[in-house]
C-alpha cells in the first residue's frame, strides 16, 4: 500500500512533464533547460512571450509552480501571462490556485526561498521585487498597477502604476493586498487582511496591519473612461 501511495503522490510530475519540457526549451537557454529547473503542475498559458532569467546555481525542479498543496482552495494550478521580464534569484514554490501576470513593460524579480502554498495573485505592469526569504499567505494579492485612471476636477491624472517592494524575511499572512508604491522593510509580519496603499512608516523587525475604523472620503476626483489609459515607461533588469 505504501508503494502506491508514493506513486500517487509522485504521480503530478509525470502530468506535469510535457509543460514542463516545452516551457523549460522555450524560454531558458540550453544549459539551463536540459536541467528543467521550472516546473508547472496544470498550467493555463496565456503569453509566454517575455524573458524568463534563473541568476546563480541551476538545480532540477528548483522552481515549483502551481502544485497542489492546500486542500480547502481549487486544485487548479496556475495562470501564467508573461510579456515582460520575471527573474528568478533561487529556489521558489508558488502552490495551487495561483496567477502570474507581467505585462510588456514589467519585471518582476523574486528572491530565493520564496514560498506562496496557494492562491498568490500577482499583477506586475511596472515593477514588483520580492527579496529573499519572503513568505506569502494564502490569498496574497499583490498588484503594481490600478489599470484604470481617474482624472481630478482640475484635469490632473495620477501616473496609474509604481513599483512594489518587499523586503527579505518578512512574512505576509493570509488575505493580505499591496497596492502600487507600497515598500516593506525587512524582516517585517504584514498582520492578516492587511490592505497597503501605500508605504508604512516603520523600520525592519515591525508588526504592520491595518486600522478598520475610518473612512475616508475625498472630494474633486473622478473617473473618465475616455482618459482611461496608461502608459508604461520602460523598464531595466537590475544588474546581477
Amino acid at each position: 500500500m505504501k508503494i502506491f501511495s508514493t506513486i500517487k503522490k509522485k504521480s503530478w510530475i509525470l502530468r506535469s512533464l510535457p509543460y514542463t519540457i516545452w516551457f523549460n526549451f522555450k524560454t531558458l537557454p540550453f544549459k539551463q533547460a536540459i536541467k528543467l529547473p521550472i516546473v508547472f503542475y496544470k498550467p493555463r498559458f496565456f503569453k509566454t512571450s517575455g524573458k524568463i532569467i534563473i541568476e546563480g546555481d541551476v538545480r532540477r525542479c528548483m522552481i515549483r509552480l502551481g502544485n497542489n498543496g492546500v486542500s480547502i482552495y481549487p486544485n487548479s494550478g496556475i495562470a501564467f501571462d508573461n510579456k515582460g521580464t520575471i527573474i528568478f534569484k533561487g529556489k521558489a514554490l508558488i502552490g495551487n490556485d495561483s496567477a502570474i501576470s507581467v505585462g510588456e513593460n514589467g519585471i518582476l524579480t523574486i528572491g530565493s526561498d520564496l514560498i506562496s502554498t496557494c492562491s498568490l495573485k500577482l499583477v506586475c505592469y511596472n515593477r514588483v521585487d520580492i527579496a529573499d526569504r519572503v513568505t506569502l499567505g494564502w490569498n496574497t494579492f499583490i498588484c503594481d498597477t490600478d489599470f484604470h485612471i481617474a482624472t481630478y476636477s482640475d484635469g490632473r491624472q495620477p501616473q496609474g502604476y509604481g513599483p512594489i517592494t518587499i523586503g527579505h524575511d518578512t512574512w505576509i499572512a493570509n488575505n493580505c493586498k499591496l497596492y502600487k508604491n507600497v515598500s516593506i522593510p525587512p524582516c517585517c509580519v504584514v498582520g492578516a487582511d492587511t490592505i497597503l496603499m501605500k508605504s508604512p512608516d516603520c523600520g525592519e523587525n515591525s508588526l504592520i496591519c491595518n486600522e478598520r475604523s475610518t473612512i475616508v472620503k475625498v472630494r474633486g476626483i473622478k473617473y473618465v473612461r475616455e482618459n482611461d489609459h496608461i502608459i508604461y515607461s520602460k523598464q531595466q533588469p537590475h544588474e546581477a
